[in-house]
């Protein structure tokens, strides 16, 4: 592969670390000031999305020692069990939401 490509991944893999970084620690400060249900859904949901960016690429990784099939199987499992991490953060978020309109209402 050229290495200009391998530049271009490298480098969007490395803002969307960033940016996920970005959203934990603004979700760490949520957390700080107003401690509830829906806060503390985006705080781990937003943690797990990292943890889940590292265990999708060491999986790819080493399923890719194995061969193939072995791949295939992984991405599939990680297409199921990926999403979770997003889904407990707009459920954090929705709870909220909707715990802010109530209190400005």
């Amino acid at each position: 592969m050229d290495d200009s490509y391998t530049l271009f991944f490298a480098l969007g893999s490395i803002l969307g670390t960033l940016a996920q970084l970005a959203v934990i620690v603004g979700c760490i400060v949520l957390v700080t000031k107003q401690k509830n249900g829906g806060t503390l859904l985006m705080l781990i949901g937003s943690i797990l999305t990292l943890v889940f960016n590292v265990l999708n690429f060491s999986g790819t990784l080493f399923a890719g020692h194995r061969g193939a099939d072995s791949i295939l199987s992984w991405t599939k499992v990680f297409a199921v069990i990926g999403p979770l991490p997003y889904i407990l953060f707009g459920i954090g978020l929705l709870v909220y939401a909707i715990g802010h309109v109530r209190k400005s209402a």
